[in-house]
């Protein structure tokens, strides 16, 4: 089995786990290339040269927006594994003024009194410019060692309810529609407690009520850690392959009251899982939601869901499972769509450093190919480190971009390879509308030049303008608020209200229509890393000036048609009721 870093498998035997395991060639080692690894196999050329980003331009505005965010890791010369994974954020619109507002997730002390502990920050989005700090008023200012965030509405009143999964305990703000959060985990049955990461709403039984997904990683406690060390004296972050998985969570939904957990009944209970990612899609094209897993170190999962409360695991069957060559991946984030506009979902993986980030192509026969190298991302992302995974328009012109949240787990990792960096510079990747992405560096000074040691990566309009902007999330550093700045193309945005169907909509697909141009888009929760981008669907039309038509097929099976829809406005959609619209 393969280690990320030279020095963590010269660690394992200094800590005696007692199994010979192999090196991972990492940037800066002087071991050739193992043959048939990615390293040696990514083909020359095959991506264009970077250019800079015309229409594209990202804007820093942190500072002068009011957020001021520093996570704490709680990280010391212990080196405890939780240190270095998070943390994530979620845009939601928690005070129905109609502007994302933004959740940064934090940590807290892991061992010890955390009654003085920081907490996760709510921000209130005042203007579109400019947030506040409504944490204490909001009534969520209770400390955990948080990782990740979802956003949902589970008990369909309205209201975006939050999510907050962490270290050995999750937490769900349930919102009360006058500005402020209750904690309901122990109420509505969320007891069961791991190392949990990412986490996706998802109505998977399709009754109009979300369930939940929750994702978890490893068996992990202070007293389980494993000293690695390279020289027996100096501690490293251990890899995920000197602990046991954790099986993710599936969670259903009894009514918008409750939850129970049906893990093993569902089919998704898999021990050897070792999740960081999770992603929603219609694999098969069938109208029910499918599960999409990013895993550390073992095998990708697919579950193909069977229509009857249970799924089928096919990741291996389809092809995304593994790498070309057949080899496991440090997955971390991960996202869904359909980049070529042939019908079919793709999968993006962010993959640990020295492993291209990943491409799957989805087809009609329903198997996946990894199309990184040829579609210009695969040398590009060879030697980063990928959290953050996010694909979504940022210039409005019909087509998904792609850009990739980088920083290494170890803080000492240039003193061990040379070639490797704690803190990297994010990816853009423009889609060019012919299967290839282009890598966008922007001038010197510019955001994609900015080292960070990212984590999360939420996208919203916080400014009402049609373009996405983004929250990047660092491990131990400051929150980066990254406005866009996309030339004026044509856009319409929708947010929906669920009637039969879920309340926010989750899993509702859109098919726009403008002369000979359609662009299809879906609303799913999970994607990236840790985090929740705000449920409002945001469809790029180009150069078009008239749309001829949406046509709307909601998760309950009722379909709906708007024609001549105005563009460059965000439109509030509300689920006919059955009889009023076609049910499919």
């Amino acid at each position: 089995m393969r280690l990320r870093l030279l020095v963590l498998a010269l660690c394992l035997c200094a800590c005696g786990c007692g199994r010979s395991r192999g090196t991972r060639n990492e940037g800066g080692s002087s071991e050739p290339a193992a043959p048939g690894s990615e390293a040696e196999s990514a083909p020359a050329g095959e991506e264009a040269a970077p250019a800079e980003a015309p229409r594209n331009a990202f804007t820093d505005i942190t500072e002068d927006s009011g957020v001021r965010f520093t996570h704490f890791n709680d990280a010391s010369s212990r080196k405890y594994l939780p240190e270095t994974m998070g943390s994530g954020a979620a845009f939601f619109d928690y005070d129905g003024d109609g502007r994302p507002d933004l959740y940064l997730v934090n940590g807290a002390p892991l061992l010890g009194d955390r009654s003085r502990a920081p907490s996760g920050i709510l921000y209130r989005n005042l203007d579109g410019r400019h947030f506040q700090d409504v944490t204490r008023a909001a009534r969520l200012d209770a400390p955990l060692y948080g990782m990740g965030a979802a956003v949902g509405d589970f008990d369909n009143d309205g209201h975006p309810d939050l999510l907050v999964t962490g270290f050995d305990e999750d937490r769900l703000y349930r919102n009360r529609g006058d500005g402020t959060f209750e904690d309901v985990t122990q109420a509505v049955g969320l007891t069961n407690r791991g190392f949990s990461s990412s986490a996706a709403f998802v109505d998977y039984d399709r009754d109009g009520y979300l369930d939940l997904l929750i994702g978890r990683y490893v068996e992990w406690t202070p007293q389980s850690d494993v000293a690695c060390s390279p020289d027996g004296s100096h501690k490293t972050y251990c890899t995920p392959e000197v602990y046991k998985g954790q099986s993710n969570r599936l969670y259903r939904n009894v009514n918008g009251r409750r939850f129970q957990d049906v893990t093993r009944s569902s089919g998704i209970y898999n021990p050897e899982g070792k999740t960081l990612g999770v992603a929603v899609l219609d694999h098969n094209r069938d109208g029910w939601p499918d599960l999409a897993i990013a895993n550390d170190t073992v095998r990708n999962f697919l579950y193909v869901n069977n229509r009857d409360g249970t799924f089928s695991e096919s990741g291996v069957v389809t092809g995304m499972a593994y790498s070309e060559s057949g080899a496991t991946r440090g997955g971390m984030g991960i996202d869904t769509a359909d980049l070529d506009s042939d019908g079919y979902a793709d999968i993006v993986i962010g993959n640990f450093a020295q492993e291209m980030d990943a491409l799957y192509r989805g087809s009609e026969k329903g198997y996946y190919v990894d199309d990184a190298a040829q579609a210009g991302i695969g040398l590009p992302t060879l030697m980063t480190l990928a959290f953050g995974t996010l694909l979504a328009d940022f210039d409005n012109d019909g087509w998904l971009d792609l850009v990739f949240v980088n920083g290494h787990i170890e803080p000492d990792i240039a003193q061990i390879h040379p070639s490797q960096s704690y803190a990297q510079p994010m990816q853009f990747f423009h889609n060019e509308g012919n299967g290839h992405f282009r890598l966008l560096t922007g001038k010197s000074g510019s955001v994609f030049q900015l080292p960070l040691v990212g984590r999360g990566l939420a996208a919203a309009d916080i400014d009402g303008d049609g373009d996405l902007d983004l929250v990047v999330t660092q491990n131990g550093r400051k929150a980066v608020l990254l406005r866009n700045n996309a030339a004026a193309q044509s856009w319409i945005r929708l947010r929906f209200e669920g009637r039969a169907s879920n309340r926010t909509g989750y899993g509702t697909v859109v098919r726009a229509v403008a002369g000979s141009k359609v662009v299809t888009r879906s609303l799913t929760s999970g994607r990236s890393y840790l985090s929740a981008c705000e449920p409002v669907l945001t469809i790029g039309l180009g150069n078009e000036s008239r749309l001829d038509r949406l046509e709307i097929a909601w998760p309950s099976g009722i379909t709906q048609t708007l024609e001549n829809p105005a563009l460059n406005k965000l439109l509030v959609v509300e689920e006919p009721a059955p009889g009023k619209g076609t049910t499919r």
